[in-house]
């Protein structure tokens, strides 16, 4: 089974999604309960993986966002831009304080197809999605992933990386993953 074998499709207010469930109740009831508003708001855009009877396999939801080095005021740390800066091999001459990026602000993979490498197959999808589907002027695809073991290691599984040092006891970790690995 691969995401090839399901229709993919922006969200639209005619596909049923009350009977989402993918395991964790935040990422179920975004779906269920306001993907669509923030889609009609311009807030982030939702699409679906499907079945021929509408019923949803994956879906994720990604918007605009960017990387700002706020200075000393805020979470970030020079520390934390600088190792951005290395392992993203720019020149010194080159770095900026504002990097763009797509987040990702949600994804989930129903209950009934974990286990099946959908859910890699579908953080391979947004990337390239990401990249050259929107064509966005995007360095970075960003997200807050859930401060679970299973999310964390599934980022890590992708190539995301954490930004930050300090955010080991949050709920969620600032994770980054550097589109030029696929240009």
């Amino acid at each position: 089974m691969h995401l090839s074998d399901f229709k993919f499709t922006a969200l639209t207010a005619d596909i049923p999604l009350s009977q989402f469930e993918c395991g964790e109740d935040e990422i179920s009831n975004f779906l269920i309960e306001d993907a669509l508003f923030y889609q009609t708001e311009r807030m982030a855009n939702t699409y679906l993986f499907l079945k021929d009877d509408l019923t949803i396999v994956a879906y994720f939801s990604i918007s605009n966002d960017c990387l700002i080095d706020w200075g000393e005021d805020f979470k970030f740390t020079n520390t934390d831009f600088n190792r951005l800066h290395r392992k993203a091999s720019i020149p010194n001459s080159k770095r900026i304080r504002q990097y763009p990026a797509v987040k990702v602000g949600r994804l989930g993979v129903a209950s009934k197809y974990q286990g099946s490498g959908l859910a890699y197959e579908l953080m391979d999808f947004i990337k390239g999605f990401s990249t050259f589907n929107q064509n966005p002027a995007c360095r970075l695809l960003l997200l807050d992933a859930l401060n679970k073991e299973r999310q964390l290691k599934y980022y890590k599984n992708n190539g995301f990386e954490h930004f930050l040092l300090n955010d080991i006891e949050d709920k969620t970790r600032i994770m980054y993953y550097d589109l030029e690995k696929i240009s």
